[in-house]
């Protein structure tokens, strides 16, 4: 593919020793040459040189400069990179140049959505860069290293030739009319097969979402037991403000939270009561979809008045993946014989014991299955959308319908998984994904 010639600086913004400029597409090197005191003809690709950077007589910049020829590049097109002094003037001098001499800006994430575009690199893999760099625990690393070595792809692309199999069962009777009949044994064995297979991952690779976009922790309970002082409490830092009046969250609140190693967002809840007032009721089903959607439930009870607080986490408890039952203000009453765990939000008290509670409740998250995970919610979807449709191909042949439908539902399952690892390319798909890249990547 040709594409018009992208820059970007690479490297954050600001006075540093050292940055990268990057530039892609066609003629690159012919653009940048005016400006290089190098001989054009002696440049040999993946080599580094060390030159100057002039336009005209003025000398912007002593600088290294790198060809990579096409496709042995990034992103499969000719590329140039220049590792500059970190000056903020110099990185806009020689922007400026090179956007005179025909380049334009990359827009965030160009670069890989080039490569993804050019084959070097499949979705999944592009995906998992951007979680590499934005990973902020040694787990988030290591989930999205599994992707980018390619560990998830190989399997999908398993998974695919399966089905490609039993297509070719199919489509030889439709092929061949009256003179080959497809062996719907054969076609059924293949698809179970592939069904195993996906039914493992999907039950699994979702530990990866929570390792990467951090395990889901909602602090539910009724108004004034001291969910936002927890909130705080957790963060070392005054984030949601804390009075004696019931209701003063009128939204979720959330932030970050690393506990020895795993990821943890933490989202403060409105208080669950009957209310009147419009606002606050809002809050209130805000509350109970985030407590639906949650990895983690922590239920306050207040340890003063229990009674009703522990009522309403029997009527919610069905919905609960898992919880910990933790009663709160114990610098004020006993613990209570029905909660898992007391603490004193207030002062502190078993915050520690909280941590390690919560550390253990979500073992089987922070602790992942070791084999292929999900990094991201599409991936997840789409794998889920695969399984929906093979197990709809499975009940049509079961139930006797004709190889035609089942060919039809062979041929979008296989389409799913093609979306998924980027063989089916989609522009506005692309530019959804690559849209919270940082720009130069």
């Amino acid at each position: 593919m040709i594409f018009d010639p992208i820059c970007a600086v690479a490297t954050p913004r600001g006075f540093s020793a050292l940055a990268v400029i990057r530039c892609s597409g066609m003629n690159v090197l012919e653009r940048v040459m005016p400006f290089l005191k190098l001989n054009k003809n002696k440049i040999e690709p993946w080599r580094l040189y060390l030159t100057e950077f002039t336009v005209g007589d003025e000398l912007i910049d002593e600088l290294t400069v790198v060809f990579y020829k096409a496709p042995r590049s990034y992103t499969g097109e000719d590329m140039v990179e220049f590792i500059s002094h970190g000056s903020p003037m110099v990185l806009k001098l020689i922007m400026e140049t090179l956007f005179k001499a025909g380049f334009r800006e990359a827009m965030p994430g160009e670069f890989t959505k080039r490569a993804v575009m050019n084959g070097k690199m499949d979705l999944l893999k592009a995906e998992s860069i951007e979680v590499l760099i934005n990973a902020k625990t040694r787990k988030a690393h290591e989930a999205a290293s599994f992707i980018y070595q390619g560990k998830l792809g190989h399997s999908i692309e398993a998974i695919r030739q399966l089905l490609i199999k039993a297509m070719a069962e199919v489509e030889v009777e439709l092929n061949y009319p009256g003179e080959v009949e497809a062996s719907t044994e054969a076609v059924y064995s293949l698809l179970m097969e592939v069904k195993r297979l996906l039914e493992e991952l999907v039950a699994h690779g979702e530990n990866g979402i929570a390792l990467t976009e951090g395990i889901r922790t909602v602090i539910a309970g009724r108004p004034n037991v001291g969910k936002s002082t927890l909130l705080n409490a957790l963060l070392r830092k005054d984030r949601a403000i804390v009075t004696d009046i019931p209701g003063t969250t009128r939204d979720t609140i959330e932030e970050a939270l690393s506990i020895d190693g795993t990821y943890f967002r933490i989202i403060d809840t409105a208080g669950i009561r009957k209310s009147d007032n419009p606002i606050e009721k809002l809050g209130i089903n805000r509350s109970k979809q985030e407590i639906e959607q949650a990895d983690l439930v922590i239920f306050m009870v207040d340890l003063t008045d229990p009674e009703q607080d522990l009522k309403l986490f029997e009527s919610i408890k069905p919905r609960l993946k898992r919880y910990v039952l933790l009663g709160n203000k114990l610098d004020l009453a006993k613990c209570h014989e029905a909660v898992e765990l007391c603490i004193s939000a207030n002062s502190g008290e078993s915050l520690r014991d909280l941590e390690k509670k919560m550390l253990e409740k979500t073992a089987d998250l922070s602790n992942p299955y070791e084999g292929e995970l999900f990094i991201t919610e599409r991936q997840k979807a789409l794998s889920n959308r695969a399984l929906d449709y093979l197990n709809e191909t499975l009940e049509a042949l079961v139930g006797g319908v004709t190889m035609d439908i089942i060919s039809s539902l062979l041929h979008q399952t296989i389409k799913i998984l093609d979306e998924l690892t980027g063989k089916h390319l989609q522009e506005d798909l692309l530019d959804t994904i690559f849209k919270n890249f940082c720009v130069g990547k």
